[in-house]
């Protein structure tokens, strides 16, 4: 099978069961804070999946802008979800929409303007340097509170589950700052498949 088949049955794949997912938390979870976030971060998730590509094209279509911004702006619901996983006193904040507008919209701006500058480096280091901002506050996070829960067996899914999503992003962050002849997209797909077969 090529690579691009295998990265195109991937990556639908991964959209299909990120929204069965979001479907799934929302009718279970929906009156929790940690769950409405779940659901938001799954469905960014998949926008990630869909939208997803290697460094930074020089054109990105009208449709495509909006997903990229979508996706970019899931690093901060990942970062709340974190707090409300591990902290039962969080509560959303007005501030805390406007950091994701300002995340979303940075990532709009560089899809739209800065990258077809002629600027599409930089563009991409600054986004995912933004994104490793967002994944090392929730890492914190969870390293800062996941102690205080005293079920043993429910504290160990909650930090899989942070560690996991947090290696993804950084691994995948730290591969469209650097680039690769290969799909980040693929690779990615392997690191993580490797750790939950490794749980």
């Amino acid at each position: 099978m090529p690579l691009s088949s295998l990265e195109l049955a991937l990556r639908a794949g991964t959209v299909a069961v990120l929204l069965v997912l979001a479907a799934s938390l929302y009718g279970e979870f929906r009156k929790v804070l940690a769950g409405r976030l779940a659901v938001a971060f799954a469905l960014g998730s998949a926008a990630h999946a869909a939208s997803y590509s290697l460094g930074a094209p020089t054109e990105v279509s009208g449709w495509h802008a909006p997903l990229i911004a979508l996706s970019t702006g899931n690093v901060v619901v990942f970062w709340l979800f974190a707090r409300a996983l591990f902290d039962e006193d969080f509560h959303l904040r007005w501030y805390h929409g406007l950091i994701w507008a300002a995340v979303a919209g940075f990532s709009l701006v560089n899809c739209l303007w800065i990258a077809p500058s002629g600027y599409a480096w930089l563009s991409v280091v600054a986004s995912n340097l933004i994104t490793l901002v967002f994944i090392a506050l929730a890492l914190t996070q969870t390293m800062a509170s996941w102690s205080a829960d005293l079920v043993e067996r429910r504290r160990r899914v909650r930090v899989f589950i942070v560690c996991a999503a947090a290696l993804y992003g950084g691994v995948n962050a730290l591969l469209q700052i650097f680039g690769s002849g290969v799909s980040a997209f693929v690779i990615v797909c392997g690191v993580l498949a490797a750790v939950i077969m490794a749980m």
